[in-house]
């Protein structure tokens, strides 16, 4: 009986060393980051890394809002979405969005060809009625090398999806409640 007991334990330790290293190589682990933007921002126009391919910074208009861990909901700090390259397609905005992570780890810096649309059906949430969907995705690098501490170096991808009231950008302000996915490599 105590041979079947001891199978057991050693089978189940072997599948779980099995799972764990195949969520690690399916970009599990420490590699993903789930990270919500949170909050009101108001615009402030500041520089950018070169996004055109002229060796020069860019200006954005830059919302600062506050930032959750969207895994276990605690409060990791603040980030900075910077909009930029803005185009008004019918309604349709297309940007660059480049967004600064200011983590306990340092500084992550992302940066994706973002779509905005207005909604077609009323979206609530606690804080207020979201008036647009965003959303942005890659298959190249999106982290960019300014990026600092652990992030310095780091290479990866990012996924943008969120909410956004734009109710009130004719006074500057945007509100935000957007997830970035990061997987890095």
């Amino acid at each position: 009986m105590n041979t079947k007991i001891i199978i057991a334990l050693v089978l189940s330790i072997c599948l779980g060393f099995s799972l764990n290293a195949f969520a690690k190589n399916q970009g599990g682990g420490n590699n993903v980051m789930v990270l919500n933007l949170i909050g009101t921002g108001s615009g402030e126009v500041r520089p950018v890394p070169d996004i055109d391919g002229d060796g020069e910074d860019d200006t954005a208009t830059c919302f600062t809002v506050e930032l959750f861990n969207a895994k276990n909901g605690r409060w990791l700090g603040h980030a900075d979405d910077c909009l930029s390259m803005i185009v008004n397609n019918e309604g349709s905005i297309n940007l660059v969005g480049t967004t600064y992570f200011y983590l306990p780890q340092g500084t992550l810096i992302t940066r994706g060809e973002t779509t905005v649309q207005p909604v077609t059906t009323e979206i609530m949430t606690p804080a207020t009625t979201m008036t647009h969907i965003t959303g942005a995705t890659g298959t190249g690098n999106a982290i960019l090398a300014e990026s600092s501490g652990r992030f310095m170096g780091q290479t990866g991808t990012v996924r943008l999806s969120g909410m956004v009231d734009m109710s009130d950008l004719d006074n500057g302000n945007i509100t935000f409640d957007c997830l970035f996915v990061i997987a890095l490599d």
